[in-house]
């Protein structure tokens, strides 16, 4: 006698079939969120100016080629009619080094200068978006 229709002969008919289907429906449902879970990637920390619509993503590295985790990037740039607007942003690197910067404007009155910072380590980036829009940069902290 199986475990099933012990169950049915206590419970009756019907409960041996909702236990069935709740013990599928479960595990179906863990299936799906592993599956979904191993598929999800984490994307770069994200940082929009909101201003136009080219970016700047980073890849910061030590001397060894390792991913640097927490290394501060900061930009400053003044925009629209005169310069009169200024606007600040400022972000983290993930654990793979990456942080990405969205919004930014097409046609800046200087290059964007970015600044790395990692402990005593410092760099400086110039992104220029006349010439490249969407650029990727991999920079190196000795």
């Amino acid at each position: 006698m199986s475990f099933f229709s012990s169950l049915s002969w206590t419970r009756g008919r019907g409960f041996a079939r909702r236990c069935a289907l709740a013990g599928l429906g479960a595990t179906a449902c863990l299936l799906a969120s592993v599956a979904a879970g191993a598929q999800a990637k984490p994307a770069a920390p994200t940082v929009s100016a909101g201003v136009g619509s080219c970016s700047a993503a980073f890849t910061v590295v030590n001397g060894n080629h390792k991913p640097i985790y927490d290394a501060q990037i900061d930009l400053t740039f003044h925009y629209g009619f005169w310069n009169l607007h200024k606007t600040t942003l400022e972000a983290f690197t993930d654990s793979n080094g990456k942080a990405r910067f969205e919004g930014l404007p097409r046609a800046p009155k200087k290059p964007l200068v970015f600044r790395i910072r990692y402990r005593d380590r410092r760099k400086s980036v110039t992104v220029n978006p006349l010439d490249e829009c969407k650029t990727k940069r991999r920079v190196v902290l000795p």
